[in-house]
């Protein structure tokens, strides 16, 4: 059977179908994208934080806008190469198309990896500090190890939870632990069934010093002893309710109810009867009228010596989200995902990382909310207050940064004038107040922290070659501060990640979506060049139609890119 309208426009439309359906797809896409701009400027006017400005390194979007442009343009040349019936001509114009598509997503490839190894950490007074973390170093001769963004835990006990412990999580807490005393702190106590005879056992007994190996065999028999006593228990417990409505109802419907005197004529739904029904339930249950409970027991504590042990503060919650409980020989705990409890005292946790940027905006908007000086409240802030080489060094980044406002202020006074009551027409923007990037840090060192004219830092600031990807440290050395931020000290730190902000989650939602596109549409055209030889010997017309219906795809591509670029790269 013949498929009609594959080559030929039908009458009624003047399109043949895959026109048409292609259009339709692309009335969807547009929806799909128009609700995502849509959500992003929402969260931009309704942000309750200063929205991130220029955080984008540019060249690499610009760059990009231009290879898809140029793909556009050569996916029409390769279909009209197939109208004129240029096979060859075609094969270098979409191959052109297909090499822009995949350096395209070499870039974008590069610029998230940048941002997944880039990380933000903001005090409990909302500055916020970007730069990069440093790895866990080897031990030292007294066997400390410095730098990691790790939890550090002087642990005396930890809590198992049976039902939902993870073994990579066991396997890197006995790790850490090395060859340090582990030993039950608590009896773990069975009951094993022998037909119509209950007996108690002990699997893990108080006292009792085990290897890492030997702990690992008992949370698995305790974990499945577990599981198998609560379905014995949940059975009791179910047929002691059945057995207890049985004998209430039976009770109030005979000439004497008895005890039940009161429920007579009350349905299950009110309070009473349901009153009635547990205290008989409960009753039942302490009599062993539908069989024994078993011990089941949902958690294993192991007691430790005060070992260090240090975890990534992805695995769980350190100091149940108080800040003031990781502070350094501070009681507390961390509750790990799986729900597994490490309890101690708190150890050095501090955040050790190289400072690219300094961004005081969050901080000012809450000191403006409570009517606060702003430039007191900035001089409290305990990123000024950090001790050693690489707090000096923030100290004076920060009175450069302020020399240069109060200069780049008085250059646009001067520049844009005042108005009639005297007031400057144009003044900096936030940013240029509040935050200090790394373009500025690396020029305040190239003039050796003395800046004269507002145009100083920008005559000595890095070229968008070298930061095309961001802040390069290794091309700088020395310029970025080092420091130690401590736990106590931090309100919130993250990668740039989705986790980050409502700006990095639309970011890397719209883009890496606009990056599947470019990746789907790649492999149709791809499809057509490497696979579409047949066709063309054959029906070079449909061919063609095809390869003009991916184009249609492709120019979509690259009109969306052309709304992300100036959105996330340039406002």
């Amino acid at each position: 059977m013949e498929i009609p309208y594959i080559v030929n426009p039908r009458k009624d439309t003047g399109l043949n179908n895959s026109k048409i359906a292609i259009w339709l797809f692309l009335a969807s896409e547009v929806m799909l994208f128009g609700g995502l701009f849509s959500s992003y400027i929402f969260l931009r006017i309704f942000a309750d934080y200063p929205w991130p400005e220029r955080a984008l390194p540019v060249l690499p979007g610009l760059v990009n806008t231009f290879i898809l442009i140029a793909s556009s343009v050569t996916v029409v040349f390769a279909w009209a190469a197939l109208k004129l019936g240029n096979w060859k001509k075609f094969v270098g114009y979409m191959s052109f198309t297909i090499v822009c598509a995949g350096v395209f997503m070499v870039f974008k490839g590069i610029e998230y990896y940048h941002k997944f190894h880039h990380h933000a950490v903001q005090t409990t007074e909302f500055t916020t500090v970007e730069g990069h973390l440093h790895k866990e170093s080897a031990p030292d001769e007294h066997g400390h190890t410095h730098g990691g963004n790790l939890f550090v835990l002087q642990t005396n006990e930890i809590k198992f939870a049976l039902a939902s412990y993870y073994m990579p999580y066991l396997d890197e807490i006995l790790k850490r632990n090395g060859d340090h005393e582990i030993k039950f702190k608590d009896n773990y106590i069975v009951t094993r069934v022998n037909g119509d005879k209950y007996q108690e056992e002990i699997i893990a007994k108080a006292g009792d010093v085990v290897t890492p190996e030997q702990l690992k065999v008992v949370l698995a028999e305790a974990k499945e002893y577990y599981i198998s006593a609560r379905t014995h228990n949940q059975k009791v417990r179910t047929e002691a309710l059945r057995l207890a409505w049985t004998k209430i109802r039976t009770a109030i419907k005979s000439k004497d109810a008895g005890d039940y005197n009161e429920l007579v004529g009350l349905n299950q739904y009110d309070d009473a009867m349901k009153v009635a029904v547990a205290k008989l339930h409960t009753k039942l249950i302490k009599e062993n009228a539908t069989g024994i409970l078993l011990n089941d027991a949902d958690s294993l504590v192991v007691a430790l010596d005060g070992t260090t042990i240090k975890l990534d503060p992805e695995w769980g919650r350190f100091g149940q989200g108080d800040p003031k409980n990781t502070k350094e020989g501070t009681k507390t705990s961390l509750k790990l995902k799986d729900s597994t409890v490490l309890s101690g005292v708190a150890g050095d946790s501090g955040i050790e990382i190289d400072v690219d940027a300094i961004d005081f905006r969050h901080l000012v908007m809450k000191a403006e909310e409570r009517d606060l000086d702003v430039d007191v409240e900035i001089e409290k802030s305990p990123i000024l207050h950090i001790k050693g080489e690489g707090g000096d060094k923030i100290r004076k980044l920060w009175a450069t940064h302020k020399v240069w406002r109060d200069l780049f202020t008085a250059h646009l006074t001067e520049k844009y004038g005042e108005d009639e009551e005297g007031q400057p027409n144009r003044v900096p923007t936030e940013v240029d107040l509040y935050r200090v990037t790394w373009k500025q840090m690396v020029a305040y060192e190239r003039l050796d922290y003395k800046v004269e004219s507002w145009d100083d830092v920008e005559n000595n600031a890095p070229t968008l070659i070298e930061g095309f990807s961001g802040a390069n440290h290794k091309a700088f050395p020395g310029v970025f501060p080092n420091v130690i931020i401590p736990r106590e000290q931090i309100r919130f730190e993250s990668a740039f990640s989705p986790k980050m902000n409502n700006y990095y989650a639309i970011y890397f939602t719209i883009t890496g979506l606009h990056g599947l596109h470019v990746i789907g549409g790649a492999l149709v055209l791809g499809y057509y060049l490497f696979f579409g030889y047949g066709m063309f010997k054959s029906n070079p017309e449909w061919l063609a139609n095809r390869v003009e219906v991916g184009g249609l795809f492709w120019h979509f591509v690259d009109l969306v890119w052309i709304f992300v670029f100036p959105i996330f790269y340039l406002m």
